[in-house]
């Protein structure tokens, strides 16, 4: 199973899962993803205990988690 977290301060958050044999899911996950990378989020893999973080641009069907989060905006 993967975990796609979209941290979102104006809708909350969002925890989209997908079985990693089930294309249906995948798809859904994947176009989460890019949907919201278009918008300007940034991506990051992580394992599911947090550690060995690393940024993405592309989805990754076999990563554990997946992260996303709005850019910061500063003031």
């Amino acid at each position: 199973m993967g975990e796609l977290r979209v941290m979102d301060v104006d809708a909350g958050d969002l925890k989209v899962i997908w079985d990693k044999n089930k294309p249906d899911e995948i798809k859904a996950a994947k176009d989460q993803f890019n949907s919201l990378l278009k918008k300007g989020y940034f991506a990051y893999t992580v394992k599911k205990d947090g550690s060995n973080g690393k940024k993405i641009e592309e989805f990754d069907e076999k990563a554990e988690k997946i992260i996303l989060s709005p850019q910061m905006k500063g003031g």
